[in-house]
């Protein structure tokens, strides 16, 4: 098994292919983070940020915070147009001795209802689970994000009877979000 945080992941199947992003994916990614549509089920992570920014943001994300074990931020392309960024596959939170991790996933919203959601939760529990050897992932929703629940709940994901309170999603102080767990079986 290969460890969370060894490599850098490069995950592809027929439709998207998920990968470090490179400085010339500045402008879309910055059609993404100042998209209030895609910004209002989520926290504002990169959010309504200059492309300066959004380049030392990419910077990091491929560099510093992966050799610190802190999360993996990876941009979403279409396996059609490898070179157009259309969106963000999140790995954080990770929890070694709980053997627990965070996910989430962000598209823009010019790619909405073409299944890259969908093909990127899929490529990203692959490679936690039987790559990597995760049992545990999670991943939190605002109740009104019907969307993205019905993704989760369509590749193995399982609604809990518990919410949790989080700070600054879709611009609300505090929101109570669902969690949704995937459990290796």
């Amino acid at each position: 098994m290969t460890k969370l945080f060894e490599i850098f992941p490069y995950l592809e199947n027929d439709k998207v292919i998920i990968k470090k992003m490179e400085l010339n994916d500045v402008e879309a990614l910055s059609e993404i983070s100042n998209n209030d549509n895609v910004y209002r089920f989520i926290p504002p992570f990169l959010y309504k940020k200059s492309n300066k920014v959004l380049e030392t943001a990419i910077k990091n994300l491929g560099e510093r915070d992966f050799e610190k074990k802190k999360q993996i931020i990876a941009g979403i392309y279409l396996k059609d147009n490898p070179n157009r960024l259309v969106g963000l596959a999140e790995m954080f939170d990770y929890k070694k001795r709980e053997n627990r991790i965070t996910i989430g996933y962000r598209v823009n919203e010019d790619y909405w209802n073409k299944r890259i959601a969908s093909n990127t939760l899929k490529l990203m529990v692959e490679y936690l689970v039987n790559e990597i050897g995760i049992t545990t992932l999670n991943a939190f929703v605002m109740p009104e994000n019907l969307h993205s629940s019905k993704i989760l709940l369509n590749n193995g994901f399982v609604k809990e009877d518990y919410t949790l309170q989080e700070k600054n999603w879709g611009g609300q102080e505090i929101v109570s979000v669902d969690v949704y767990t995937y459990r290796k079986m």
